[in-house]
C-alpha cells in the first residue's frame, strides 16, 4: 500500500475511533413555538450514554435589544450546542442565561455561555443549593455519562443572583419570572413570555416523566400550579417532556394529589416504610419515563416527611 494512502486509512481509523469515544452524535430538537420563542426539547428517555444526557427542556425568548436563555442542558457540550443553536436563531446580546432549577440536567452547560461572555443568572436559593449539592451530582453524571461526554464540565458561580421574580425587559419584550418558593427545589424559577403566552414551566411541570419530590412540599407545589392558572398561557414548555397547554397543569396536580393521597392512607394505618413503597403503585402513571426509579424514591421522600413532621 502505498504510504500517502496507508496514511488517509490510518486518519480514517482514528477519525472513527475517536467518534466512537465520544458516544453517539448530539441530538437536537430545536423548534421555534412563536415569534422569538424557541425550544430545545430534550429526548423522551431517562439519561443515558445514548442520549448523551440531554433529556431536558431549554428555551430562547428574543426581544428587540436583547435575548434571555433558559437552562444550559446537562454539560459543557450540551451548552455549547445550546449556545451556537440560539446565537444562529437571532443576532441579539444575550440578557443572560436564566437557571431555572439547581438540577443536574438543567445547569451544567452554563460554562459553555460563560465562556462566551454570557452572564449566567439564578435564584440566590438555587445557587446556595448548588454549591451544597452540585460536586456530587457531577461525579455521578460523569459515571453514567462514560467516554468524555462530561468533558469539560464544571459547577459555575452564578454572575448575578436573584432574591426576588423581578421582570426582565428584553426590549420590546417583558418576560415574568415566577418563583415558587419551596414547592419544589429551592430557588426555582419559570418564566412567563406575555407576548406569545409561553410559559417556560422549569421545575413546576414534569410532563410524560416522573418528577422529583425530594425537596417538594405538595401544598405549597398545589398552590404554585393553581397560581399558574389566571395567566393567558397559549403554551407550556415543561422542565422535561413535550410542548403542551394548560392541561399539563391537570396532570402535574394529579400525580402529586395522589401520591400524596396514598402515601398519607398508608403511614396512617401504622404500614413501614417498605410496606408503603411496595402499595403506593400510580397505574395512571406507570408508563411516564422514570416511574419505576424516581415513583418509589419519591414515595419514600413524603413518607420521611411525614415522619420527621410527627417526631419533630
Amino acid at each position: 500500500m502505498a504510504p500517502s494512502r496507508h496514511l488517509r486509512h490510518v486518519a480514517l481509523l482514528l477519525a472513527a475511533l475517536a467518534m466512537l469515544l465520544a458516544g453517539p452524535p448530539a441530538r437536537a430538537d430545536v423548534r421555534t413555538l412563536a415569534d422569538g420563542v424557541h425550544a430545545d426539547l430534550g429526548a423522551a428517555t431517562e439519561l443515558s450514554r445514548d442520549n448523551r444526557g440531554e433529556i431536558a427542556n431549554s428555551g430562547l425568548i428574543v426581544g428587540s435589544r436583547q435575548m434571555l436563555a433558559i437552562d444550559s442542558g446537562v454539560s459543557r457540550a450540551h451548552g455549547e450546542r445550546l449556545y451556537q443553536a440560539w446565537t444562529a436563531r437571532a443576532d441579539r446580546p444575550f440578557a443572560g442565561l436564566l437557571l431555572s432549577q439547581p438540577a443536574q440536567e438543567f445547569l451544567f452547560g452554563a460554562g459553555a455561555f460563560q465562556r462566551h461572555g454570557v452572564a449566567v443568572l439564578a435564584h440566590r436559593d438555587a445557587a446556595r443549593l448548588m454549591r451544597q449539592r452540585c460536586e456530587n451530582c457531577l461525579t455521578h453524571l460523569r459515571e453514567v455519562l462514560p467516554g468524555g461526554l462530561m468533558k469539560g464540565t464544571a459547577l459555575v458561580t452564578p454572575d448575578r443572583l436573584l432574591d426576588a421574580a423581578a421582570p426582565i425587559d428584553l426590549g420590546d419584550r417583558i418576560v415574568q419570572l415566577i418563583d415558587a418558593g419551596p414547592a419544589t427545589t429551592p430557588g426555582t424559577l419559570a418564566v412567563f413570555d406575555p407576548a406569545s403566552g409561553t410559559l417556560f414551566a422549569g421545575g413546576l411541570i414534569s410532563q410524560q416523566r416522573i418528577p422529583s419530590l425530594r425537596d417538594a412540599r405538595i401544598p405549597q407545589w398545589l398552590a404554585a400550579l393553581e397560581a399558574l392558572r389566571p395567566l393567558p398561557i397559549r403554551r407550556i414548555v415543561p422542565g422535561f417532556g413535550p410542548v403542551g397547554d394548560r392541561r399539563q397543569i391537570d396532570d402535574m396536580q394529579r400525580y402529586l394529589r395522589e401520591i400524596d393521597r396514598a402515601v398519607r392512607a398508608e403511614y396512617q394505618r401504622g404500614a413501614s416504610l417498605l410496606e408503603t413503597v411496595a402499595a403506593v403503585q400510580l397505574p395512571a402513571f406507570a408508563d411516564w419515563n422514570a416511574y419505576a426509579s424516581l415513583h418509589p424514591q419519591n414515595v419514600q421522600y413524603l413518607y420521611r416527611q411525614l415522619e420527621d413532621a410527627d417526631f419533630r
